[in-house]
């Protein structure tokens, strides 16, 4: 242990202390220590050194990715133990999950050889698969699953059990919250928190190992528990401050109890009082397990009660935590009752009818609880553990002996008839299993009573009949007394009801119980085996099944006893009492509810019992309904009638289908209310047997005659009417009831009544037609429209009725009619209309290809055209328009749509044989109409008499409408022949000599009426058309007659802003734009047959002189419009600044650069462009802010093709940085949006509202950008790092980004698309559309493309739940395309290299780049990650010749380097990655500072050399280095740099 420099003493050839600790763990097979470093052979990865002989072998185990991992287990910080971990017992539960993921992993790679090191791994592998954290606990069992098979497992503990038992051992009797934790470096709350969890896990990592083991391995570990055992600290976890600690001592003790008795029985003096005395804790970790602790020492102890006073300790603890409904625990804790109950010896319950009476009250008091009165579900389960217990009890006490027979009496009277008096005014109670639960327990004691046919033995059967005829007298004391009382609630008579209705159908309430929860299930013994217990075994199986589980597994019966029946007859009885003295409404209820369940013929002989002798008693419920419950119907104010509409149908039970009829018929023939008529109709058609039953009735001719009659009496109409259909609401729901409903596509009513009806309702809606009182007639038109929509679109082939076609084509006429005749509102008109579309509809989807003479469609076309016959002119278009809209513009099947067209020819014909000309703008609103639809012949006569009206116009100068119609016809592709458009070019031209004002030049447009502004926007559509369609019928004078006479009207537009707020104004300057893009898209690409008819000098005339003119009137309007007219008017001209802005896109450079703008300039902005330029640039930036969404778009695309024609000129003028007025707009647009955008978080959708304030800013920040991103991606790589150097120091990418998430859907599909699937467009693979949503994507993924450094670095700086969101949206919708982009632009690639070649595999997401110069051959693997750009690209080593491994992971390094922190394509980082590698074998040295030949970001060399080490180095890294270590010396060799 000398010093350093100690001679060592000589001849001693002892190794040193280091080298015999390492000779030791060597041999004695324990863990090698190791170190990471490099080894000197020549290998492809990292390697392992170790430290001692021996190592080897043991690492070659483990591949090189598990070797990495295991070297950074030392790491302190969360995040890297969080990547690497392999820790079991560590302070964050994220980092014990991913280890025992990661232990998995590692099990399935070294398998067999995890052998030698199982005994000291074992104990804390169970440790870990007991983790309070369950998915730790989860991915630890399943590692160890992944280790040993199901046969293997028991096999496994059993090798190792002594090594488990000693660390589970130590940890709960020796380790404390100081021992597990270094108290220096933890805090007091983790030490603590970790060593709870710590003995939470390994008291239930005892259980697991007794419940794993097997039973002879059980028994060998018995000496060992018993130290366990013998301690006093163990005990002291009973009681221990932690639920968790305690929860889990007593799931141990469960299984102790289970798995080893005898130790169990051996520790009972300490084991009952730690059980018994504990059943009051309440904490909802802990019951669970001390109960079923509980019932495991009663089972397995049978000398438990011997260690405790039941009396004093054990019974009070009970009945105070039955009184409270178990705390909230009622779940956990009421299903063990009745198992505990079984095993209590008579020397805990003495005197036994005390114990009981003090058992079952505190139990049924439970159910006053505060928890028990809010939960139904608390409330079920304490009544459940009631009811079974009850029947426990009586089943072992049902022998002849007096005590048991006070047993019995006192739990019938006491408490079980209390607990249904109760209930009966508790809705809670009621919807809760206590009625279905003492049912099925009266079967039970019929079924022993000997009622069922299957008796019992002869002593126990007369006890339960006994047992029921004292329980249905007591019952009926109960039922008489409630019933016979004026002050009773009527929820106590429904409860009886309800409570009798369960007893007579228990089957139908069994299936609304069927999916309760599970608990334990229950054998009741039988008589003769008393001594034995209600549990299935001795090993307590878990306790009781809930209440429905229990129900659902017997097969019910019904009750057989003529006991209930004469309670149920007396019941009647006495409401029928005080029906007729006291005219109870009350005991009219609660009758139907009686006979809604027992229907039998007794019951209605009881209720005949005052005629009995007067009538033939052969059916009482005949003789019942009519002279009682028709009697009842009839009476007048009688409000709610259900009850007797319900007490009807109750009766026809015991009534045959004639009789049925008969009654049902007397009842319509009585004059009662609609109201219940409609009643009796809907409970008929409840059920498809009682439907059967009463289809006589309801086809029959009683019926449809009375609904006939009200039909007539609804529909009267004018100053006879008596009353006002809105008071008939019942009566007007009842025919539409009987119209449309259907069983099996077959008429409720008879069909000869229903065509009545219809016919009755189409002749009421012909005679409205004719009166002007609209006053009167509405609410009976609505009334009709209402029951015609629901008969048209809920009966199928509805129309096949000639009745119904009637009724639609009248319905149809209404709507095609002129409101200022018919005096309808507009809300009945739009009634009328849906109820149209819907009989039309109905029409064409259940009719065949064809047209039936007089059906509806014939019908209509005829009426049409008679209409057009006979009609004002002026009038005509609506009925036209209505005639299209129904047959045209319908969505219909696509069959039908034929038929359709080829019916509404009949009437469109007869339109040219009228006078239509002159045409007037009404007369031109049908032909629009009818125009697409004419026939070619049709549209041909148009023409001839449009060109006729044109050519002749001295006779008639109304020439506008002619123009029109010839317009409606061309645009329709009528062929029209060369002469006949030379003619009326002719014309036109004719009219610019003699007719100049047409024309409109230089003119003021304010003062210009509509007509005149008409005609001049009809000759630009004109000459539209013609330019696009004929232009080989022109000539060189007609070519300049177009083109000056398009400059012109652009004058006159750019004179008339002021004008723009008139919408004529607006259409003219919309036409004359429409005609300068016309002209441009000729002159761009001139068809090649018109190519050689064109003049020889248009073509330069057009670029010389007319381009040059048109734009610069073009350029400056949308700066005039925005300036001129107020932004707030509500004809602001957007259509106009939509349509310049189509034109502006055709602008050529010459004319952006050589503009005529005035000069604008910003003080103190620094430029080096040209003023056109800067003047250019600083008036068209600011209006990316306009609020003028064309406005945006327009300037958006001049930009555009302004940074991208000029780009060479620009990046002379500019270094640093982008434009300066667009950063400008940006920094403005910046601070706005995140003023809007502030409250909304990453991740989350911002919905923005068109056309706002908000909306436009935002949509200027997105397209600015998407300019800077525009101009960043077409500059070259050296720019590019300054750019973002800009940027980064700015900071205004890091806000873009966040806006971006905040702005993007959170699912960006492409409207109009399914459900979402790989093939699913998104806007991240569609062209952009610039809405909003679409624009905020596309910005992003140009980011992403073009800035990926930078987003990167910026992802990594978010924090958790951003980063987390960003990565999430990126991997999903971006990275696969951008990944395949990139992968697909190698392959695409046109830049070839000397010496190397670069290869793609999109399958893999890689590029493979080889480099060979001479000997040496280089090979590089380029991997893109999932989450490209956000994660960053990996550069694996491939093969490589003839180069060192330092140099060789130094170019590695720098590859890497250039791919990570360019914002570049692979491509550029390869190209300049070679230029480094070439320059290294020319014998340039590294920069020193980077180690790189070339510069990442200037792509210099290094020239600036230290005098004294004669080392280079780069200018910037030299400036980087004395900037960052504030020295001016070499950074080699420390002397002063010169």
């Amino acid at each position: 242990m000398g010093g350093k420099n100690k001679q060592r003493t000589k001849g001693n050839v002892r190794p040193s202390s280091s080298g015999r600790a390492a000779e030791v763990l060597t041999r004695e097979g324990g863990v090698i220590p190791g170190f990471v470093g490099f080894d000197t052979t020549v290998t492809s990865e990292l390697s392992y050194v170790p430290a001692v002989h021996g190592a080897e072998e043991i690492d070659n185990l483990v591949d090189a990715d598990f070797r990495l991992v295991l070297r950074k287990l030392s790491k302190r910080d969360v995040v890297t133990r969080l990547k690497v971990s392999f820790r079991t017992v560590d302070y964050d539960r994220r980092i014990r999950e991913a280890t025992q993921i990661a232990f998995e992993q590692l099990v399935l790679k070294v398998r067999r050889s995890l052998a030698p090191f199982l005994k000291s791994l074992m104990g804390h592998w169970i440790l870990s698969q007991c983790d309070t954290y369950t998915p730790a606990a989860s991915a630890a069992c399943q590692a160890f699953q992944a280790a040993f098979s199901p046969a293997k497992q028991p096999e496994a503990l059993s090798f190792c059990k002594e090594e488990i038992l000693n660390v589970l051992q130590d940890i709960l009797l020796k380790e404390t919250a100081n021992t597990l934790s270094d108290p220096q470096s933890v805090s007091e709350e983790e030490r603590e928190a970790k060593y709870l969890r710590v003995v939470t896990s390994s008291l239930l990592g005892v259980k697991r190992l007794l419940s794993l083991l097997p039973q002879s391995e059980r028994v060998l570990l018995e000496p060992r528990l018993a130290e366990l055992l013998n301690s006093g600290k163990f005990w002291k976890y009973s009681k221990h401050k932690s639920p968790q600690v305690r929860g889990a001592f007593f799931e141990m003790l469960c299984a102790l109890c289970e798995f080893t008795p005898a130790l169990v029985q051996a520790e009972a003096a300490r084991l009952c009082p730690a059980v018994l005395l504990t059943i009051d804790d309440t904490d909802p970790v802990v019951l669970p397990p001390v109960w079923e602790a509980v019932l495991h020492v009663v089972s397995t102890i049978p000398d438990c009660w011997t260690h405790v006073n039941a009396k004093k300790g054990f019974l009070p603890k009970l009945w105070a935590l039955l009184k409270e409904g178990g705390k909230g625990m009622a779940k956990a804790l009421h299903p063990n009752l009745m198992p505990l109950l079984s095993k209590l010896p008579q020397q805990v319950t003495d005197p036994t009818l005390d114990f009981y009476f003090s058992f079952f009250t505190s139990l049924i008091n439970g159910l006053s609880s505060e928890r028990a009165v809010t939960s139904p579900t608390e409330s079920a389960v304490i009544v459940a553990s009631v009811v079974e217990c009850l029947r426990y009890c009586i089943q072992q006490n049902a022998e002849e002996e007096e005590g048991q027979k006070k047993l019995r009496t006192m739990l019938l009277s006491q408490q079980l008839l209390p607990l249904l008096e109760t209930a009966l005014g508790s809705s809670s109670i009621q919807n809760g299993p206590l009625f279905l639960l003492v049912t099925e327990m009266l079967i039970s004691w019929e079924k022993r009573a000997g009622l069922h046919g299957v008796g019992e033995s002869n002593d126990r059967r007369d006890v339960f009949q006994g047992l029921v005829a004292d329980f249905w007298e007591e019952l009926a004391l109960l039922f008489v007394r409630y019933t016979d009382s004026d002050g009773t609630e009527p929820q106590v008579l429904e409860g009886i009801a309800t409570l009798l209705q369960v007893m007579r159908y228990p089957e139908k309430v069994n299936r609304k119980h069927a999916q309760k929860k599970k608990s334990v299930k229950i054998c009741f013994s039988k008589p003769e085996d008393n001594e034995k217990t209600g549990i299935e075994g001795d090993d307590v199986e878990k306790t009781v099944q809930t209440v429905s589980q229990l129900v659902n597994e017997r097969a019910f019966g019904s009750l057989q006893t003529q006991h209930f029946e004469d309670v149920v007859c007396q019941l009647a009885q006495l409401c029928l009492v005080h029906v007729n003295e006291k005219n109870s409404e009350r005991h009219l209820v609660f009758l139907s509810g009686l006979l809604r369940s027992f229907h039998t013929p007794r019951v209605f002989t009881v209720n005949n019992s005052e005629q009995r002798d007067k009538m033939d008693m052969k059916n009482p419920a005949l003789h019942f309904l009519l002279e009682r419950v028709v009697v009842w119907l009839a009476e007048k104010g009688r409000r709610n009638t259900e009850h007797l509409v319900e007490m009807v149908f109750s009766s026809f039970n015991c009534c045959s289908r004639q009789e049925t009829t008969r009654i049902l018929n007397h009842i319509t023939t009585m004059d009662l209310q609609w109201g219940i008529i409609l009643q009796i109709i809907q409970r008929s058609c409840a059920d498809a047997e009682t439907l059967q039953s009463c289809s006589d009735w309801l086809k029959g001719s009683v019926l449809g005659e009375r609904l006939l009659g009200l039909t007539e009496e609804l529909c009267k109409v004018g100053p006879s009417s008596s009353s006002s259909p809105s008071t008939n609401s019942h009566s007007w729901t009842l025919i539409s009831l009987v119209l449309s409903q259907h069983h099996n596509n077959v008429p409720l009513i008879g069909e000869v009544y229903m065509e009545k009806i219809l016919e009755r309702l189409h002749a009421t809606l012909s005679e409205t037609k004719s009166l002007s009182d609209a006053g009167n007639i509405e609410p009976l038109i609505s009334f009709i429209c209402d029951v015609a929509s629901t008969f048209f679109s809920s009966v199928q082939d509805c129309l096949l009725l000639v009745s119904a076609e009637e009724l639609l084509l009248t319905v149809f006429q209404h709507t095609a009619q002129d409101q200022t005749h018919t005096h309808l509102s507009d809300s009945l008109i739009g009634k009328l209309r849906k109820v149209c579309v819907a009989g039309v509809q109905s029409l064409v989807q259940h009719s065949e290809d064809q047209v039936r003479e007089n059906g509806f469609l014939h019908s209509a076309a005829l009426w049409v055209k008679n209409q057009l016959l006979t009609a004002n002119l002026d009038n005509k278009s609506s009925y036209t328009k209505l005639s299209c809209d129904h047959f045209s513009r319908g969505n219909y099947p696509t069959p039908q749509l034929g038929l359709l067209r080829r019916q509404k020819n009949v009437c469109l014909f007869f339109v040219f044989f009228f006078s239509l000309f002159p045409v007037s703008q009404s007369k031109l609103s049908t032909l629009q109409v009818l125009s697409p639809t004419m026939t070619k012949e049709d549209r041909a006569a148009l023409v001839a008499l449009a060109t006729a009206g044109i050519i002749n116009w001295q006779e008639d100068e109304n020439v506008y409408g002619c123009l029109a119609v010839l317009l409606c016809c061309l645009k329709a592709d009528t062929q029209v022949e060369e002469e006949v458009v030379q003619a009326i070019l002719a014309t036109v031209m004719e009219w610019r000599n003699s007719r100049e004002d047409w024309f409109l030049f230089s003119s003021d447009l304010s003062k210009t009426s509509a007509e005149q502004l008409n005609l001049t926007v009809e000759m630009m559509r004109f000459l539209s058309w013609l330019v696009a369609h004929c232009p080989s019928f022109l000539g060189g004078n007609q070519w300049d007659f177009v083109l000056c006479s398009v400059l012109a009207w652009l004058e006159t537009a750019s004179e008339n802003v002021n004008s723009l707020w008139s919408p004529w104004v607006q259409l003219f300057v919309c036409e004359n734009a429409a005609l300068i893009v016309k002209l441009n898209q000729f002159f761009a690409s001139p068809p090649p047959d018109v190519l050689d008819k064109l003049p020889s000098e248009l073509a330069d005339e057009w670029k010389d002189f007319f381009v040059d003119g048109i734009y610069n009137l073009l350029l400056p309007l949308p700066i005039k419009i925005t300036g001129e007219v107020d932004l707030d008017e509500s004809v602001f001209p957007l259509v106009v600044l939509q349509s310049v802005g189509v034109a502006l896109t055709y602008v050529p450079l010459k004319q952006l650069t050589d503009n005529s703008l005035p000069a604008r300039f910003i003080a103190d902005q620094k430029t080096n462009l040209p003023e056109p330029l800067q003047t250019l640039l600083n008036t068209l930036c600011p209006l990316l802010l306009f609020k003028a969404r064309p406005l945006q778009i327009t300037v958006y695309h001049l930009l555009e093709n302004f940074y991208l024609k000029n780009l060479r000129f620009f990046l002379l003028c500019m270094f640093s940085s982008p434009p300066a007025s667009l950063m400008v707009i940006l920094s403005t647009c910046e601070e706005l949006c995140e003023n809007i955008l502030t409250g909304v978080q990453v991740g989350e959708y911002a919905m923005v509202q068109p056309l706002s304030v908000e909306y436009s800013c935002i949509l200027g920040y997105l397209l600015a950008w998407k300019l800077l991103l525009t101009f960043f991606r077409s500059s070259p790589s050296h720019l590019r790092a300054h750019y973002a150097q800009y940027l980064k120091r700015s900071g205004s990418l890091n806000k873009l980004l966040l806006h971006l998430f905040k702005l993007m859907p959170e699912t960006p599909v492409y409207p109009g698309q399914g459900a979402e699937t790989k093939e699913t467009k998104t806007f991240f693979t569609e062209n952009l559309s610039l809405a909003l949503p679409h624009l905020a994507c596309s910005v992003y993924y140009s980011t992403v493309q073009d800035l990926p450094a930078m987003v990167r670095l910026w992802w990594n700086s978010q924090e958790k739940r951003v980063s987390a969101a960003v990565e999430k949206f990126t991997i999903k919708y971006v990275s696969p395309i951008l990944s395949a982009q990139e992968i697909s632009s190698v392959h695409s690639s046109t830049q070839m290299f000397d010496s190397m070649t670069v290869k793609a595999r999109s399958a893999a997401r890689e590029v493979i780049a080889t480099y060979s110069v001479d000997d040496i051959f280089i090979e590089l693997v380029i991997q893109l990650q999932q989450n490209y750009p956000l994660g960053s690209i990996t550069v694996e080593s491939g093969r490589r010749v003839g180069v060192a491994v330092q140099q060789w992971r130094n170019w590695m390094l720098q590859l890497s380097t250039y791919l990570t922190h360019q914002n570049g394509s692979i491509m550029e980082g390869l190209a300049l990655w070679k230029n480094n590698v070439d320059k290294r074998f020319e014998g340039i040295e590294d920069c020193m500072i980077c180690f790189s030949v070339i510069h990442g970001s200037n792509y210099s060399l290094p020239k600036k050399g230290c005098r004294t080490c004669k080392k280079k180095f780069h200018s910037a890294c030299l400036y980087k280095w004395f900037t960052s270590s504030n020295k001016s010396t070499c950074p080699l060799c420390r002397e002063t740099f010169f």
